[in-house]
């Protein structure tokens, strides 16, 4: 979706802002699940390859029966861990994707300048997927770095009236004014 060709639809700059926002969470969540899927799917063929790889040090090393428990034995603690560790790299993905979603949604201009002042240690994933301990942080953060975020600036307040105040006490009305222009025009020609 192109900005141009939203205008050309006639939607003014404020539509279309609104719309590429909207377009751009979209477009956000989707390459985070495809980015989440992309390292699960590597992640479950490297552990296939590793176990693999495993089993066939086992069929080799079938020689005495005590060895091999203790090689099982330790290849399925090799195993609790690396799993383990995946579990740990994908739940820190998840948790990296949503505090950048979150900075996108408090308008901060760029994501990578505003994230190392955000403490990721202190922000938690609750159950239901919301983050404890970062609104707070971001608020601080706005307060100190203004600038690093789009600000939201009221909109002028503009009336446009007839009436045009010469000074005075606002309730001479324009005949005043050509009365007064009158009079000096006169006063020219004497």
């Amino acid at each position: 979706m192109k900005r141009d060709d939203l205008k050309e639809q006639g939607l003014n700059e404020t539509q279309i802002n609104f719309v590429m926002s909207q377009n751009g969470k979209d477009i956000n969540a989707l390459n985070e699940k495809i980015t989440s899927l992309t390292n699960e799917r590597d992640g479950l063929q490297s552990q296939i390859a590793d176990r693999d790889n495993q089993l066939n040090d086992l069929k080799k090393s079938v020689k005495d029966n005590d060895a091999l428990k203790d090689q099982i034995k330790q290849l399925q603690e090799d195993n609790k861990t690396a799993t383990q560790k995946y579990q740990d790299q994908l739940a820190s993905q998840s948790k990296n994707f949503k505090i950048e979603g979150a900075l996108r949604d408090a308008k901060a201009k760029n994501i990578k300048t505003v994230l190392p002042l955000i403490d990721t240690d202190k922000v938690s994933v609750n159950k239901d997927g919301s983050l404890t301990g970062l609104s707070e942080q971001i608020d601080a953060v706005k307060k100190d770095n203004s600038y690093l975020f789009d600000a939201e600036q009221p909109k002028p307040n503009i009336s446009l009236s007839n009436e045009f105040n010469n000074g005075n006490d606002g309730n001479s009305g324009s005949d005043d004014i050509v009365n007064n222009i009158a009079q000096r025009m006169q006063e020219a020609k004497d």
